[in-house]
């Protein structure tokens, strides 16, 4: 009855061994994969299913709301919740936190691991984490229920004692003269020199973020996700001006 799924995109990426002091206990709950595959390979303990049981609905029908959720991220969120799931477990394997327990988590633990990482993370990271975990918890039907005004102010303490390490200087803004000195070191008779000024003018006169018009690299390139030749399109504003207008997926 249901549309056919558009499966994940396969990739022949291999996981790379955890970081240092990121180390999992074994569990089959929690095979080694991407960052990114983290939030739907790695299961909270089972719970009964009563419908299934009861002969009403099916595992595969249950899958498939798990592969309709698990689109409700990007690609790069995917990795950085996955990242923060992976500190999750690291911390309930070093506290002896029952599988039970951390799913459906209860509001003490993850208010107990947010001060833990107070000072060993950024703000931004921690946020993110968080998120990561409540992802994990939305993807697998575990109920969340936090208390959202002590999880607010952990999270403004860790962006205030957040490690100097994670803190960038402010950068330079770009300027036409910086294009100007880049411009004058390209050939644009080269197709790659020509893409990297096209690219460069592009984003800089667009106002855009560059991840908007660039890939990581050429193999994670997704047309449902990445501006490509077919969001190209010219037209005029209402001053009657020629734009060119580059359609986001």
């Amino acid at each position: 009855m249901g549309a056919p799924l558009v499966a994940p995109r396969a990739s022949r990426a291999r996981p790379r061994p955890y970081p240092a002091g990121l180390v999992l206990a074994p569990s089959q709950l929690r095979p080694h994969c991407l960052a990114r595959d983290r939030l739907r390979l790695w299961k909270p303990v089972s719970e009964p299913n009563q419908s299934a049981a009861n002969g009403t609905l099916t595992e595969a029908d249950l899958q498939r709301v798990l592969e309709v959720l698990a689109g409700a991220w990007t690609e790069s969120t995917l990795e950085t919740y996955g990242s923060g799931l992976l500190v999750f477990h690291v911390f309930c394997d070093q506290k002896q936190v029952p599988e039970a327990e951390r799913a459906p988590a209860s509001p003490d633990l993850i208010a107990v691991f947010l001060a833990t990482m107070v000072g060993a993370y950024s703000g931004k990271s921690l946020h993110n984490y968080l998120h990561g975990i409540h992802a994990w918890h939305i993807l697998h039907r575990r109920p969340w229920k936090m208390e959202e005004d002590e999880l607010d102010a952990l999270l403004k303490a860790a962006q205030t004692h957040a490690p100097a390490t994670s803190k960038r200087k402010k950068r330079l803004p770009v300027t036409t003269e910086i294009l100007a000195t880049l411009h004058a070191q390209l050939n644009l008779t080269e197709p790659r020199d020509a893409a990297v000024w096209a690219c460069t003018t592009t984003t800089f006169w667009a106002v855009a973020r560059l991840g908007e018009f660039t890939v990581p690299n050429l193999s994670a390139f997704d047309a449902g996700v990445h501006v490509s030749r077919q969001c190209i399109k010219e037209a005029r504003d209402r001053n009657g001006l020629e734009q060119t207008v580059f359609q986001l997926p």
